[in-house]
């Protein structure tokens, strides 16, 4: 009935597990939310040093000499 030169029947099912896909999904999307606000925040914020509107350290805001 058995053959002896054909191999036993092996089940090779690997059951589904998540195994921490969850938080590696939402590492991923934590990333790229990130850099998404950095990159809107540099945008809206950023002035370029030779910029007229730019500010030199120490210049008054008033436009007025303390002299």
């Amino acid at each position: 009935m058995h053959d002896p030169n054909v191999r036993p029947h092996v089940d090779r099912y690997v059951p589904f597990k998540q195994e921490g896909w969850g938080v590696a999904l939402f590492i991923v999307l934590l990333a790229i939310g990130s850099a998404a606000f950095a990159t809107i925040v540099h945008q809206r914020t950023y002035k370029h040093p030779t910029d007229v509107r730019f500010r030199a350290a120490g210049e008054s805001s008033s436009g007025t000499s303390h002299e």
